[in-house]
């Protein structure tokens, strides 16, 4: 009872704050205009602000080597086969784009430390917060490069443009800076700390409200086996093989929880906002965040359940 009371308290307010973005749309308090002007801001100002100061504040920290290469690799070959393989099923590029991003990136700069302290409690959460510094730029490099190559809807590789896209992208852009800027033996002053953090804190509510304002069922039907064999995927077949193997190779404990996080979590909020902005299927992108944070509220309690019961975690 108590592992599906935390399930509960972390995907329900999702799917509430999404649900609330839904209605207002229907309502009318919000427009289209309106939706597609929140989604640039959360895309330039609030999420780059948002994981700008995540990265500041959780610098990686000496040791955790073997953990932090693992993830790294896990990662690398996820999106790799991705890449390779989505392309073949799916020939339109522009949803296959959608669907590799969809799977490959979960949400970890949302769940990651909640998930961690609620697993482990206080003591438990370095090895998490190691990943997070480390995750969270490679998500953004690699979702640029897929989504520039794959989202234009043209063959072939562009490299000039996939380096563009990764200097130019404001995620990216905080990503670098938060990892140098937290090197340097200085602080910043608390009023601008705080002013930061307060601009952050808006980033995930107002892109899932922006989330929810664009969702349509009659969308969805078209999707639909698109979107549940990518949930399936995101949920299910790659934290088993992602744990499965890391379990054989001796991870336990909070490091093997830290590692479950980070793959068994939902596909992240942001991209659907760089889908929408990078010339993906942007449907796709924001029906993949729906469908993985409300199954994952079940796929969470039970391989939670399952890796207590056998004493991994």
């Amino acid at each position: 009872m108590e592992i599906l009371l935390f399930s509960a308290n972390c995907v329900l307010p999702i799917l509430l704050i999404m649900a609330a973005g839904y209605a207002l749309r229907r309502l009318r308090v919000v427009s289209d205009a309106f939706v597609a002007q929140a989604n640039q801001f959360c895309f330039q100002v609030t999420l780059p602000v948002q994981l700008f100061c995540n990265i500041y504040r959780q610098q990686p920290e000496a040791g955790g080597g073997r953990l932090i290469g693992f993830a790294v690799a896990a990662v690398l070959a996820v999106a790799g086969l991705l890449c390779l393989l989505l392309p073949r099923l799916e020939r339109d590029r522009r949803a296959a784009a959608s669907m590799i991003q969809g799977i490959f990136r979960g949400n970890f700069l949302l769940f990651g430390l909640p998930l961690a302290l609620n697993m482990f409690g206080e003591e438990g959460v370095l090895p998490t917060a190691l990943l997070l510094p480390v995750a969270i730029p490679l998500y953004n490099i690699l979702a640029v490069v897929i989504l520039t190559h794959f989202g234009s809807g043209e063959k072939g590789l562009a490299i000039k443009p996939m380096l563009m896209g990764i200097i130019r992208n404001p995620l990216i852009i905080a990503s670098v800076l938060g990892l140098l800027i937290g090197l340097l033996p200085v602080s910043f002053p608390e009023f601008l700390s705080a002013a930061l953090e307060d601009i952050g804190a808006t980033a995930t509510p107002l892109a899932l409200m922006m989330l929810g304002a664009q969702f349509d069922l009659s969308k969805l039907k078209g999707n639909l086996k698109k979107a549940l064999a990518c949930t399936a995927v995101r949920l299910l077949l790659v934290p088993g093989v992602v744990v499965t193997l890391a379990v054989l190779l001796g991870f336990r404990g909070p490091e093997l929880g830290a590692i479950f996080i980070l793959f068994c979590a939902p596909t992240a909020v942001s991209s659907y906002v760089m889908a929408q902005n990078m010339g993906a299927d942007g449907d796709l992108a924001g029906q993949l965040v729906v469908l993985t944070t409300i199954f994952s509220g079940i796929t969470l309690f039970a391989q939670t359940a399952l890796l207590k019961g056998l004493s991994l975690i």
